[in-house]
């Protein structure tokens, strides 16, 4: 079968890792991208505030691009949209009615081109088509998000069905379970090509918890602790916020909302008939302190640690209208995303140090995954019956397990291909090849800026933290023959002066030593010279302390011509 006959699936992110999950499925000159997501930095990644795909493919490629669908409204599957709306418009974006409304919301926060957003409401079981190449069929999912969609992907090569996020929930809230007869139904009258299945929790056996499970565990807490309640859970989690409020109301408190998004998702979601919020049970600021504690519910974002969330700057005191009381109880009702443990355990311990009792961890019952544990996952792919089976929203160690309980499933192993950011599967009903890498990989969000932090930055960042940074200034003629000021040295976040001034003596010294060991070190030479004394201050401090702190040097050459004036004592000639 020819280039041109085979699907193309190019993976910009979200398989080989958790989160930003985007990916493009092609067939000849058309192509739909699935989600477009985003993910937390790490602890490694000092100074940045998200993490996005790298579009240049999309960009590249936009006259393919026919569609977006939304397989739910979680930000790793929308919260990089904007983004990519900002440099182009794809001809469509599909979604159900609460992920497009998250994706307005979040909009509301950007400025986009001046064009019409063509989104297309859709609901689990319609059938969209995209052109006469690609048609795509949806199927209800439960998650921990109401309104999640599978998917199944229809071109003349054959068929892909993708999960989306889902678990086989036997009692989910909406009374809404993953449709897995439809799928079965689907999958029986067509030849499904592959499966691309969500295998986050791959590594857990048996099924995950009921949603249903943790209002029980909450009423538990709510029913026995006499202070002040405080609730964090993700803000997109309106089943885990309708228990909130429902046991809020059985129990006579009234809710305070915290955090700019819990504020917007609950009205968004309020407006759209997706949560039921008891009349009068939000409450303002100015009514907090005039409510007793054994009334009051705080329902706050910063599940996962968030620096600028509400419950992060609760726990710093720094706050504008809440504060912890010795008799709070704080419930983290979230699982940790892979990388933000740091955070989360920094929050954890601040709160504990202002007097709070801190519940979290899965078995404190007050939380469950909204993913599918192992017997769910092979439930799944024993309905589907694919040729080929893609295992996503997963890291490299869920692949390689996925791989073997296949094998474990009497199945065949090399039918499970393993994929990363980055790598373009071509394949048909007889083969499949990986021979072809695209532009791929993480853009960093800092502050407003998009893409202006590197790796080099980020290293740079990571030196700062560990060793600190030493900074020396020289004045000097024009030939730099003579030194006319300095060298002076300053440190911020290394040694001081004052804890070890033979260190610094030892410093100057090697910054005039160096000096004129340096032939070329005129004004016209002045970078190359700034350089050199650079390293040679790092290779001493190196060589006495083991450290490597950043050297950042100022040399000044004064002009012959400027008799009488001061030499300046800072910034580059």
């Amino acid at each position: 079968m020819g280039k041109n006959k085979k699907i193309r699936l190019v993976c910009l992110g979200g398989i080989g890792e958790i989160g930003k999950n985007c990916n493009v499925v092609e067939y000849g000159n058309s192509a739909v991208l699935v989600d477009c997501g985003l993910s937390f930095p790490d602890a490694h990644m000092l100074g940045v505030d998200l993490v996005i795909p790298d579009f240049t493919y999309l960009l590249r490629n936009r006259h393919k691009l026919k569609a977006v669908v939304l397989t739910h409204g979680h930000e790793d599957h929308i919260g990089a949209l904007p983004y990519l709306l900002q440099d182009m418009v794809p001809p469509a974006i599909y979604g159900t009615t609460l992920t497009l409304g998250l994706v307005r919301s979040k909009l509301s926060e950007f400025t986009l081109p001046d064009v019409d957003i063509p989104f297309h409401e859709i609901e689990a079981g319609d059938r969209i088509d995209i052109d006469d190449r690609l048609q795509i069929e949806t199927f209800h999912v439960a998650h921990s998000i109401p309104d999640g969609l599978a998917l199944a992907i229809h071109t003349p090569g054959g068929t892909i069905v993708h999960s989306g996020d889902f678990k086989l929930d036997r009692s989910p809230i909406d009374n809404l379970p993953t449709d897995i007869e439809g799928i079965e139904k689907v999958c029986k009258e067509r030849d499904i090509l592959a499966l691309m299945v969500d295998t986050t929790n791959i590594e857990r056996p048996g099924w995950t918890g009921s949603e249903a499970e943790v209002g029980p565990a909450l009423a538990e807490h709510f029913s026995t602790h006499k202070g002040r309640i405080f609730i964090t859970t993700f803000a997109s989690n309106i089943h885990r916020i309708q228990q909130v409020l429902d046991l809020a109301e059985e129990f006579g408190r009234k809710v305070f909302l915290a955090g700019r998004t819990m504020l917007k998702n609950v009205e968004m979601a309020r407006a759209q008939g997706y949560l039921r919020v008891p009349e009068n049970i939000l409450i303002h600021p100015d009514e907090l302190n005039n409510i007793p504690p054994r009334r009051v519910v705080v329902l706050a974002t910063g599940s996962q640690g968030e620096p600028m969330a509400a419950l992060s700057q609760i726990s710093r005191d720094e706050h504008r209208f809440v504060s912890i009381h010795d008799d709070d109880l704080v419930i983290f009702s979230a699982s940790p995303i892979p990388g933000n443990e740091t955070y989360i355990f920094t929050v954890i311990n601040d709160l504990f140090k202002l007097g709070a009792e801190v519940v979290y961890g899965l078995e404190a019952g007050v939380h469950v995954s909204g993913h599918a544990s192992r017997e769910e996952i092979k439930m799944l792919f024993e309905a589907v019956k694919p040729r080929y089976v893609i295992p996503v929203h997963s890291q490299f160690r869920h692949q390689m397990l996925f791989r073997k309980l296949v094998e474990d499933w009497n199945h065949k192993p090399q039918s499970v291909i393993i994929m990363g950011v980055g790598d373009v599967l071509a394949m048909d009903k007889s083969e499949y090849e990986m021979t072809e890498k695209v532009k791929a990989g993480e853009i960093f969000i800092d502050g407003l800026s998009v893409g202006s932090v590197s790796s080099r930055i980020l290293n740079e960042r990571s030196m700062l933290a560990e060793d600190g940074v030493v900074l020396y200034t020289l004045v000097l003629d024009e030939s730099g023959d003579h030194i006319l000021s300095g060298p002076t040295l300053k440190s911020r976040g290394f040694l001081q002066e004052r804890q070890n001034p033979e260190l610094y003596e030892e410093l100057r010294q090697v910054l005039s030593e160096s000096l004129f060991h340096n032939r070329l070190r005129s004004r016209a030479h002045q970078l190359q010279l700034r350089n050199n004394l650079a390293n040679a201050l790092q290779r001493h401090i190196f060589r006495r302390l083991g450290l490597n702190p950043t050297i950042v040097g100022t040399v000044l050459h004064l002009r012959p011509d400027k008799p009488g004036k001061n030499p300046p004592d800072g910034g580059d000639d």
